[in-house]
């Protein structure tokens, strides 16, 4: 297979000459190129690959690409207008593009399951995000973003924060990563010779400043997206100020927004930032008898500090709802209820350890009827001991069940059964609202 020396024109053969351009070939050097090889691999070739076969001999020069690696002869010579056709290869440079981050091995394993439906209500507002792997630390550790919206008065807020949060998040998560690896820089270097607190003070800082690093993220992601809830017309179609659109029914309401429940999973952590009454429970500890772990606390208007907050501004709770409209005090959107409604979510972050067991994540239309501790009970015992649901969900209507997993190992399923199981119990106790499940294994099964 090596290259041979030159031949009797005294021209290289074509395995040691130097790929002709297409003006040489047709003007200069005349030789006709053998097509590639067949190839016995059963991958593709690389995008930017060509093969250009041209017709010289009378006829106009055509091009077309054939696979590369298909059997072609050597010359085609004769036919119906005699011309001649030869093979010239074309190799292009690969597509210029941004540097990929380096992602680390999965330390903190996740499998994941949702289920989604509208329950007993003639719409949906709720829709959820999954996105395992959506950013990379600056450490190389992947980040993952699981997260329910509940949206009140419409799908535009939960709609836009389903598609666009995820995205914002890793913006200012890349924006945290260079003002945090500046502030290492910094100050490692003032440590630089001190006393036995160089050496400790260095990790403690770090571990400090990641967090307030994802702190910062959240609080602008979840800030971008209220500001990007625009006021919707009584059509359904968004406008981003006024005037109104022009069709009959341009009736401006300003009473249109979602909750937000977001869990970021990076290494041994993981974050929530809640915004309203979704709620994030971690289950820790054995299947009996083990208190759950509250993530997120419901920003309900009987909640003392919310209640103080809100007459702090000279507004009323009536109802148990704010002005008599909402049952939240905080959600994404509802520029009508401002300052008395807000969108500042509130975030904590919580150490993993070997006893976790699960990660739930639910709109209230499960928690109104299902407590924490039975949500991880049952959610436990599926994980253990969880077959199959005993219907098929791709056989259920769209519009009324979506339940997936992104994966098809043993891990997902039981994370899907586990969610479709809390799913099926809150419409057995009558919710009255949309429910949404996410539940995310936090341990390495053996299957």
């Amino acid at each position: 297979m090596g290259s041979t020396a030159g031949g009797d024109d005294g021209n290289p053969t074509p395995a040691a000459a130097a790929p002709l351009s297409i003006m040489e070939f047709l003007h200069g050097r005349r030789r006709i190129l053998e097509p590639p090889r067949a190839v016995t691999t059963t991958a593709g070739p690389p995008s930017w690959a060509r093969r250009v076969r041209l017709r010289t001999a009378g006829a106009e020069a055509s091009s077309s690409s054939p696979a590369v690696g298909s059997a072609g002869s050597r010359a085609q010579q004769g036919g119906d207008d005699g011309a001649e056709e030869r093979w010239l290869e074309l190799t292009l440079r690969p597509p210029a593009g941004p540097p990929r981050l380096r992602v680390a091995a999965p330390a903190w394993p996740v499998a994941f399951g949702y289920l989604s439906t509208q329950g007993r209500l003639p719409y949906m507002e709720d829709t959820v995000s999954l996105r395992p792997g959506f950013h990379t630390w600056v450490d190389g550790s992947p980040m993952h973003f699981f997260a329910v919206f509940d949206g009140h008065g419409g799908t535009h807020v939960s709609e836009l924060c389903r598609d666009r949060m995820h995205e914002f998040l890793a913006d200012e998560l890349v924006r945290e990563a260079a003002s945090f690896l500046v502030r290492r820089e910094l100050a490692t270097a003032a440590v630089i010779g001190t006393s036995s607190f160089a050496a400790a003070a260095p990790a403690w800082a770090e571990q400090q400043e990641e967090e307030l690093a994802w702190r910062a993220a959240l609080a602008r992601a979840f800030g971008r997206i209220d500001a990007m809830a625009a006021i919707p017309c009584a059509c359904g179609r968004v406008v981003a100020r006024p005037p109104p659109c022009e069709c009959p029914r341009s009736v401006f309401t300003g009473y249109v927004g979602s909750t937000a429940v977001v869990a970021l999973l990076v290494r041994g952590t993981v974050v929530v930032a809640n915004c309203g009454d979704s709620r994030a429970v971690l289950c820790r500890g054995p299947a009996t008898g083990a208190p759950s772990v509250p993530l997120s606390y419901d920003h309900k208007p009987n909640r003392a500090d919310e209640l103080a907050r809100i007459h702090a501004v000279g507004a009323q709770v009536m109802y148990k709802r704010v002005r008599g409209v909402l049952a939240m005090t905080r959600a994404l959107g509802d520029r009508k209820l401002r300052p008395e409604v807000i969108a500042e979510p509130e975030i904590t972050i919580t150490k993993r350890t070997s006893d976790d067991q699960c990660l739930i994540l639910a709109s209230d239309g499960m928690w109104d009827v299902i407590s924490n501790e039975t949500a991880c009970h049952v959610a436990r015992q599926c994980l253990e001991h969880g077959n199959s649901p005993p219907i098929d969900p791709s056989a259920a209507s769209s519009s009324t069940v979506a339940a997936a997993s992104s994966r098809v190992h043993g891990a997902e399923r039981r994370c899907f059964h586990a969610a479709w199981v809390l799913g099926r119990l809150a419409l057995a106790r009558e919710t009255a609202d949309n429910i949404s499940v996410i539940v995310v294994d936090l341990r390495q099964r053996e299957w």
